[in-house]
């Protein structure tokens, strides 16, 4: 091979890693939501010990200013408000792009409110999420105990790979 070809295909190559990096995104943004159902049911075992479902739904803020929708629908297995949950969440953005994504991770008490973090996979989408594969994390914290009416906040970090 001579030099010319060797270079053409070296940034041949480079431009293709270029365009590949281009199609993954980190995407961050704050949902904002409210708990319209929340139930549970007291076991046995453990005093406080409660496995329960809710659903929340309200406004996703990204960085660059735009709105969507969030919403959430979670499984809880708590101790007096503490303990893991996992749940499958939504994303709608202005252009009618889907995200969903499933999230599992930890819950603990903090006085009349709760901190939670945990990960993320990402399990389909629409529009510009078609085909969407990948992961991330979150960070949360609900304002109130979880019943009925209680707020929350999420930040999200999740990496969108296609």
């Amino acid at each position: 091979m001579d030099r010319v070809s060797v270079l053409a295909g070296a940034a041949l190559l480079c431009f293709a890693s270029i365009g590949a990096a281009q199609a993954d995104e980190a995407l961050k943004f704050r949902g904002v939501m409210h708990a319209a159902f929340a139930e549970f049911q007291q076991l046995d075992d453990i005093d406080g010990h409660t496995f329960g479902m809710n659903r929340h739904s309200g406004i996703a803020s990204l960085p660059d200013g735009t709105a969507g929708t969030c919403y959430l629908v979670a499984n809880t297995d708590y101790v007096r408000g503490a303990g893991t949950f996992t749940s499958f969440n939504g994303l709608t953005l202005k252009d009618g792009s889907e995200l969903w994504y499933r999230a599992s991770g930890k819950t603990r008490v903090d006085g009349p409110s709760s901190q939670f973090e945990g990960t993320v996979t990402i399990v389909g989408g629409k529009g510009r999420f078609e085909g969407a594969k990948g992961d991330g994390t979150f960070t949360g914290t609900r304002l109130s105990p979880l019943a009925v009416g209680a707020d929350l906040y999420i930040d999200w970090i999740i990496n969108v790979k296609k």
